[in-house]
């Protein structure tokens, strides 16, 4: 009863207070009879083809709601005025938060996670990255099992924030199983056309951001097929554009010319801007390569002025800038020169720190998670096939005896690596006894003189750098080689190789692996949530590429496999 009182109010609160969303707004008396069906296809009608037409049929549905007092649509109707703002580049939020808030105790097939999804789709538009994962994060959690469609749709919205990162490679495998499931629910009597198509058109674009343009060609034109097959038109502009981006790559000028022409009068006409800022690049991109620098010039602006007032950064602009750049420096043009070297500069800062972050947030907040899902399904489904199992070893004797010689062996080994494991685990209570940090690297390289085979000055300016490059964790960082390190140093490979070598007695591989190691023993000592990761998401998260090569690196300078290691720390905690 109590509940019940507090979701009246809450209700009452929110009509009264985003009353002012249709403040002023009649519904018109061609629309008066118009039941809820005829109102949800006047809005898919109009979607991403004429937002305002859109946002209209949306307040319609909203207004009729209240006066009704049916929560459907005033969820609904909530819903798509947020989708239909956030297209234009406007404020969405209030929409969304309202519907997070009344539908927080609901418990239907589509809320709450479903106000989740728009809100993250809200931020996802405004490149708030991490904002948007947290949202489908927590959808997915609603969803549960109840709602396969927001299952599946979940894993494209990630997809498009790996794309964000640049990770197109891990993003098109979801956008291939999204397609899957909404082909296959073609077939069945709850099929989803613009869903559908929607999700032909993510593959497609998958495709094109890992530049295999050949590939996406065959779902671009399927995709306009099905548009006017079905006649639905939502996703024909974003299909266009694709075509033209493909044309572009394949050097096919004159067809993505046409394609972005046409893509920018829709884009226009949705009020559309990050699109249609993408499709001035292209233009802009088009005319470069045929050497007309004008016309580029005029297009790569265009572009830029829109991302400057939607305060938008896309890794496509990058390339703009630096034609702009070396345009401006070839007439001379000082000013504008520094203008988009600044521009360019900020570019880049932007896009590497949301890069760097959204890439590990995804992994602890989604992959991670999903592993341990299919983990715990693979547990169930080996648990319900023990009876064969058991069968076939009864009968394998001499693979039972292979199985009890590698038993020996390993038990052998974890012998050995819960005994150093204890070690480490002493020496970790000692180090910290005498305010001491554990140091692998040891300070013992300090007092050692190594032959001075550098100049002094040189050598100390390397060992400045080293010691910033420890003190800012750099080496967290993915991929990082001597190579890689002497060009951030300003240097070359064999003298930073050689300076470590004096500084630190002990080859760059030694050195990297070493600080790493360091570092991810301190951590677990005093992170609890870490020893919670899978190994291979503590190895990524230090920079490893793999799970294998952080275990090899952990055992060849502790003497344990991190395994052990938390184990140990799970029983012993560390105060």
């Amino acid at each position: 009863m109590r509940k019940a009182f507090f979701m009246f109010l809450l209700m009452f609160a929110e009509n009264f207070c985003f009353s002012q969303s249709i403040s002023g707004f009649h519904i018109p008396d061609s629309l008066q009879n118009k039941n809820a069906d005829q109102l949800q296809k006047a809005y898919d009608r109009t979607f991403r083809i004429d937002n305002n037409k859109a946002e209209f049929y949306a307040n319609v549905i909203l207004s009729k709601g209240k006066k009704q007092k049916n929560n459907d649509l005033i969820y609904d109707g909530y819903y798509k005025l947020a989708h239909s703002k956030g297209l234009k580049s406007e404020n969405g939020h209030p929409y969304a938060d309202t519907l997070i808030r009344i539908t927080q105790y609901v418990n239907t097939r589509d809320y709450p996670a479903k106000a989740h999804i728009i809100k993250g789709i809200l931020f996802n538009y405004e490149s708030r990255y991490g904002e948007a994962l947290d949202q489908y994060v927590q959808a997915k959690k609603l969803a549960g099992k109840k709602n396969p469609d927001q299952f599946f749709y979940v894993k494209k919205l990630v997809g498009i924030l790996k794309s964000a990162t640049g990770e197109d490679q891990e993003a098109l495998p979801l956008f291939l199983e999204y397609y899957q499931y909404e082909k296959e629910k073609m077939h069945t009597d709850k099929r989803d056309v613009k869903s559908y198509i929607g999700s032909i058109f993510s593959v497609a674009n998958s495709y094109n951001k890992n530049k295999q343009y050949n590939n996406a060609l065959p779902y671009i034109h399927l995709g306009i097929e099905e548009c006017k097959k079905f006649n639905d038109y939502t996703h024909y502009p974003y299909l266009i554009s694709s075509l033209g981006i493909a044309n572009y790559y394949l050097k096919n000028y004159k067809e993505s010319y046409n394609n972005h022409l046409l893509a920018e009068q829709k884009f226009k006409k949705n009020n559309d801007d990050w699109n249609l800022g993408i499709t001035y690049y292209f233009l802009g991109k088009i005319n470069g390569d045929l050497h007309k620098e004008t016309e580029a010039v005029r297009y790569f602006t265009k572009s830029d002025s829109i991302f400057s007032v939607s305060k938008k950064f896309d890794p496509f602009m990058r390339n703009g800038y630096e034609f702009l750049i070396d345009y401006y420096k070839k007439k001379g043009d000082k000013e504008n020169q520094l203008k988009f070297i600044n521009k360019l500069v900020a570019t880049d800062s932007f896009l590497t720190s949301s890069k760097q972050y959204l890439s590990k947030e995804i992994y602890k907040k989604y992959d991670t998670p999903a592993l341990l899902e299919e983990k715990e399904r693979l547990i169930d489904e080996l648990n319900n096939k023990n009876s064969t199992l058991y069968f076939v070893l009864c009968g394998g004797v001499l693979v039972l005896g292979a199985l009890f010689f590698l038993l020996i062996r390993n038990r052998r080994n974890a012998k050995h690596y819960k005994k150093q494991a204890d070690h480490l685990l002493e020496k970790s209570r000692l180090m910290e006894a005498s305010a001491v940090k554990i140091d692998p690297i040891a300070e013992k390289t300090k007092e050692q003189k190594a032959k001075n085979i550098l100049p002094d000055k040189q050598l100390q300016d390397i060992k400045v750098k080293l010691e910033a490059f420890e003190l800012n964790k750099d080496f967290l960082r993915k991929n990082i080689t001597v190579d890689s390190l002497a060009k951030d140093f300003n240097s070359n490979r064999d003298y930073l190789s050689k300076s470590v070598n004096e500084l630190k007695a002990k080859n760059f591989s030694q050195y990297l692996n070493e600080l790493r190691i360091n570092y991810i023993v301190e951590e677990l000592n005093h992170n609890e949530k870490i020893r919670k990761y899978t190994i291979a998401a503590i190895a990524d998260s230090i920079g490893y590429n793999n799970s294998e090569s952080f275990s090899n690196a952990f055992r060849k300078i502790t003497g344990t496999l991190p395994s052990y290691y938390i184990k140990l720390l799970q029983k012993q905690r560390i105060n």
